[in-house]
């Protein structure tokens, strides 16, 4: 699998619109176009120095739904993710394009929120009227399903590749409602309002 590096995630049943301007990632998307209309995003720990980024254990499949040609020669492309993989090993290519041999995880079922964590779909919703451009990328929303509101909370939120390595390999969605309960960014925005 072809993978996309970034400094966030995007996860099953996100959307996301990307930017292309590197010519190894306009020629994934032109493969991905020409085969499955997928590659794999994951997150990548940005530090500069000697060392390359170093790469999240686990990533999402995503699916190509759109893209249109932008100013400057650049391409935009709407992805929406599938299914969660881990990465068994990776390899790069002539022109420093990863591909990943992977292993697929359990896709997170349906979670009723409970009581005591429903200040995060709460809070979500609020972000979903404060900003109308994330909200058109989700046309439905599953505020009620605990593993729908984590992924979209862990997309929107700075967090760490090695807390987004342990949450992702979880079964289900239990540690990071957890995690993202106590998270200092979701309760300033919960006093804030």
């Amino acid at each position: 699998m072809m993978l996309f590096p970034l400094g966030s995630v995007l996860l099953p049943g996100g959307k996301m619109k990307l930017r292309i301007f590197e010519p190894r990632y306009k020629r994934l998307v032109k493969q991905a176009c020409q085969t499955s209309n997928t590659f794999g995003i994951c997150l990548f720990d940005g530090k500069t120095g000697e060392t390359a980024p170093v790469l999240s254990s686990v990533g999402t499949l995503a699916q190509i739904v759109d893209f249109e040609a932008l100013d400057g020669g650049l391409l935009g492309v709407t992805v929406v993710g599938t299914k969660r993989f881990r990465i068994v090993n990776v390899r790069s290519e002539f022109d420093g394009l990863r591909q990943a041999e992977v292993e697929w995880l359990r896709t997170w079922s349906y979670s009723k929120i409970e009581v005591k964590h429903r200040h995060l779909s709460e809070q979500l919703q609020h972000i979903f009227r404060r900003f109308p451009k994330f909200a058109e990328l989700h046309p439905q929303c599953f505020f009620d399903d605990a593993s729908w509101v984590c992924q979209r909370w862990l997309e929107l939120l700075p967090v760490k590749k090695k807390d987004v390595d342990f949450l992702l390999m979880q079964d289900d969605c239990h540690q990071a409602m957890e995690f993202l309960s106590q998270s200092n960014f979701v309760s300033e925005n919960r006093r804030l309002n």
